[in-house]
């Protein structure tokens, strides 16, 4: 009788705890942010869970590479309850704010209790937090949020653990005019300032120039200002921009597109220039195969196999996608979602708000604190991806009827798409993500 009524016991437990899960599905979650809290949901729908909940905002977050935890950026409470805090500004393209006095966490997709990997003041800012590829450590920004002025060498890159609350043993990095990037095995870090392009490990120590001096033409506007690894080699190249000429400044004018050089570099002092143009901006392909780049509404794919690019003109200023597989490109723009297929060098335009207005990026001037897209719209299989529609609500032509929200898009084995999207969420919603983002493979913004 006692072992019986222990089985029961056992088992109304069991049953209340599937009954209290969100129901994930493995990998396929899809997140976002809703009114300032963090959710996941299935892709058709099921199972919404709110995976942070606090009073104080969710102002951004990124899935860690292996779909189980995420990072999150909260708004520091005193600072939400003043006015600026009321009225962030905020990328209608990726819903990110810039820097903000706020706090920097890991939750786990299943929610709990959150570790604090930097607790949060009112008078320092940071930016959001982007993964290594190996899931276990996170860089982040952090500069003085009174100072008159902040700019990329003044603020501080820091490197935590995902696990390790409250700053302890967070370690700092060399200053750098840019973000630094991780290598592809996670062990380093690269960067660039008046020395030259450096080395370091993730804990700040064997400090390597790879070349001597200032590169040519840096500081470059924020967006140019980038030393890349080529990411899934394992000796991989670097990708960079150096100033070929300088258009000339009159007076009171806003800044013009410098003439720039993209150059590939083996780390040994070989170089190799790939294009020439009035660029805009560059990442590698998720493969590190290709080389997106580009100059305005003008946007180029170069192939480094076989040393040759096709351009596809699209919508200035949109934030690219690549698909896991680097077969697919999405262009997600102000006005448009477009899909680009590699293999055959086409674009469809999949959504847009019928108009025919176009908006011209602004170029990011060298002291601007820029941030990669924190999260991509594809699915860790290629087969799926996301849209926000964002006033966007024609799709191919066609009025969606469910209206705004996000929806689901299939694709089939030869990356065509046959079905209308599925609804996924038509709450007030933002920062949909499906997988982890390389901040190799993504453009910046403000």
């Amino acid at each position: 009788m006692k072992r019986q009524r222990l089985f029961l016991l056992f088992l109304l437990l069991s049953i209340y705890l599937a009954a209290c899960s969100p129901g994930h599905l493995g990998g396929n979650e899809i997140a976002f942010v809703r009114d300032g809290h963090l959710w996941t949901i299935d892709p058709n729908g099921a199972n919404a869970f709110e995976v942070v909940s606090d009073h104080a905002p969710v102002i951004g977050y990124a899935w860690s590479p292996d779909h189980q935890i995420f990072v999150f950026r909260e708004l520091d409470s005193r600072y939400a309850s003043a006015p600026a805090g009321k009225s962030l500004q905020i990328n209608p393209l990726t819903g990110l704010p810039g820097d903000l006095p706020a706090s920097l966490n890991t939750i786990s997709i299943d929610g709990g209790t959150p570790i604090p990997i930097i607790g949060s003041s009112s008078t320092i800012q940071h930016s959001n937090a982007w993964w290594n590829s190996g899931g276990n450590r996170l860089l982040y920004r952090e500069e003085t949020a009174n100072a008159k002025s902040v700019f990329p060498l003044a603020a501080s890159w820091y490197v935590s653990q995902d696990d390790q609350p409250n700053g302890i043993a967070r370690k700092s990095l060399p200053p750098s005019y840019s973000i630094p990037s991780f290598s592809p095995d996670s062990s380093m870090a690269i960067g660039n300032s008046r020395q030259g392009i450096f080395s370091t490990t993730l804990a700040g120590t064997n400090f390597h120039l790879l070349t001597q001096g200032i590169l040519p033409g840096h500081p470059l506007p924020a967006s140019l200002e980038r030393i890349l690894w080529q990411p899934a080699h394992s000796h991989p190249l670097l990708l960079y921009a150096t100033i070929a000429t300088s258009p000339p400044q009159l007076p009171g004018a806003k800044p013009a597109t410098p003439v720039v050089q993209l150059v590939l570099a083996n780390g040994s002092g070989g170089t190799a220039s790939i294009a020439t143009c009035n660029c805009t901006q560059f990442a590698w392909s998720p493969d590190g195969n290709s080389i997106l780049y580009s100059v305005g509404a003008t946007y180029s794919v170069y192939n480094l196999t076989t040393h040759s690019a096709f351009s596809i003109h699209g919508e200035d200023g949109s934030v690219p996608y690549w698909s896991p597989d680097s077969r697919l490109l999405l262009l997600d723009g102000l006005h448009t979602l477009a899909l680009i297929t590699t293999a055959s060098q086409t674009q469809q335009i999949l959504l847009s708000d019928n108009t025919t207005g176009t908006t011209a990026a602004a170029l990011l001037n060298a002291n601007a604190l820029a941030q990669p897209a924190s999260n991509s719209l594809w699915a860790a299989d290629s087969k799926r991806f996301l849209l926000l529609t964002r006033g966007r609500l024609y799709w191919q032509g066609q009025k969606l009827a469910a209206g705004e929200g996000i929806y689901a898009v299939a694709l089939d084995t030869s990356g065509k798409i046959h079905d209308l999207p599925t609804v996924v969420d038509t709450g007030h919603d933002s920062q949909p993500g499906w997988s982890y983002e390389n901040p190799n493979t993504s453009f910046l913004f403000l």
